[in-house]
């Protein structure tokens, strides 16, 4: 048996693992690619927005997307989101209902400065409408926003708005749409007291009813949330997310289950950014905290930023973030840490991307009811021009972690080894599904140890 151990486990390191192999989102390769959304349907397709740099007479950035099957296999040429091309158009987000329609939302010139813009497609990516303006107050900027849709196509959409309700105030507005796309009454105030409040995120439970988490950016920064109901009537007051202060900027995100229960993830620290660590914390569809706020990141060295947080229809959910070394000799790497819907982890975090050289950063991931998810992020000069992005699938739990510890480890070839050669029931360890243990499962096991 030792020999044949060896001989797998020498051809199981000569393998890519289906669910750890990198793709490339974007065909066009010149000029940058940047700042990824992914959203995801029930049965595991998806569908992938970024900003994409022209660079030409009266054009900056574009809004392009792209959708893949539960393979990772393109369904679409890449396709161009907005209408309105003249001036700079970012800092895109996307959500997907049950049936693979989906809205995008993105920022660009408006009537004064920045305005929010959305437009809504269809499973196949064919525009159902021209895009629209969802701001209605347009004087100075609206900034950054996001969107969450439900299974049966409710949405929300918040962002940052300049100068409300009174000069040098920023406030989170938020408007709601039905399942056709038609306003919801209108655009409202999330934050109940003024304030300079930064980089808002949403969810939205089976119901329409919403939880928006944002920043409240003050000397003590902390991370804030509220919910309201489908009517935009609200349910709770704000309410503090973050129990420990922290010094940097952050972009907190929210995952939301079927139950409405959800948690929220930001990167931060007391003192120092180049320190930051990735904190979540976990609420019941009430706004009550199950636990004081956790570390996600088990490795500390160097700056750990950015996170997002998805999170399936039991409850599981999977954070990645952007990770650079410390001391910084090569660059960032995206990285993930996947959770039960106890918020107990499946294993310890792992590297994501496979690629390496150069920046990794800004990832998104979706987690779909089938035990998989992916991660998209953008790559420094792995296209060849600039920056691309790339995205990996990967599995929420392994089939080979046989002793259900979320690690592929020696203690699973323990039990795989116990029951080799064996052909009566149960036989608990027959991962390649052909009714006995021999060195195809051994095979499988090795390759899912030497891989995340």
């Amino acid at each position: 048996m030792i020999p044949t151990f060896l001989s797998c486990l020498l051809a199981a390191s000569l393998l890519t693992c289906a669910a750890g192999a990198e793709f490339r989102v974007n065909a066009r390769t010149s000029l940058d690619q940047a700042d990824p959304a992914i959203a995801m349907d029930s049965g595991g397709r998806f569908v992938v927005v970024w900003s994409s740099y022209f660079g030409t007479a009266g054009r900056s950035n574009d809004i392009l997307g792209r959708i893949f099957d539960a393979s990772c296999t393109p369904l679409s040429d890449e396709f161009q989101v907005n209408a309105t091309t003249p001036g700079n158009q970012k800092e895109p987000d996307v959500a997907m209902d049950a049936e693979g329609n989906f809205v995008v939302v993105w920022q660009g010139p408006g009537d004064d400065e920045e305005d929010i813009f959305a437009r809504r497609f269809d499973r196949n990516g064919q525009a159902i409408a021209d895009e629209f303006r969802v701001n209605t107050v347009t004087g100075d900027k609206q900034l950054n926003p996001r969107v969450a849709m439900n299974a049966r196509g409710d949405s929300a959409i918040v962002w940052e708005s300049e100068n409300v309700p009174e000069p040098n105030k920023t406030a989170i507005c938020a408007q709601l749409y039905d399942s056709f796309g038609a306003a919801i009454g209108g655009e409202f105030v999330v934050n109940s007291e003024p304030a300079v409040c930064r980089y808002p995120d949403v969810a939205i439970d089976p119901n329409g009813d919403v939880a928006v988490v944002w920043l409240w950016d003050r000397s003590s920064k902390s991370i804030l949330a509220r919910l309201f109901y489908a009517d935009e009537t609200p349910r709770t007051e704000r309410f503090e997310v973050s129990t420990t202060g922290f010094s940097s900027l952050t972009s907190p995100s929210i995952a939301m289950n079927d139950t409405g229960h959800f948690v929220v993830t930001w990167d931060g620290h007391p003192h120092l950014a180049s320190q930051d660590d990735i904190h979540a914390r976990m609420f019941d569809a009430n706004g009550i905290a199950a636990e004081e706020q956790f570390r996600v990141n088990t490795d500390t060295p160097g700056p750990q930023q950015y996170p997002r947080a998805a999170a399936n229809s039991a409850g599981e959910f999977v954070i990645v973030w952007d990770s650079e070394p410390d001391p910084p000799e090569s660059g960032k790497d995206i990285f993930a840490q996947r959770y039960d819907d106890a918020g107990a982890p499946f294993g310890h975090q792992f590297r994501i991307n496979t690629y390496t050289t150069d920046d990794q950063r800004y990832p998104s991931v979706a987690l779909g009811s089938k035990d998989q998810f992916v991660t998209v992020w953008q790559s420094r000069e792995q296209d060849g021009s600039g920056w691309g992005i790339f995205g990996t699938m990967g599995l929420l739990s392994d089939p080979a972690d046989l002793t259900g510890d979320g690690l592929v480890n020696f203690l699973d070839f323990c039990l795989l080894a116990q029951q080799w050669r064996r052909t009566q029931e149960p036989l608990t360890t027959d991962l390649s599904g052909d009714g006995k243990i021999d060195e195809r499962d051994l095979a499988f096991l090795c390759q899912h140890w030497l891989t995340p």
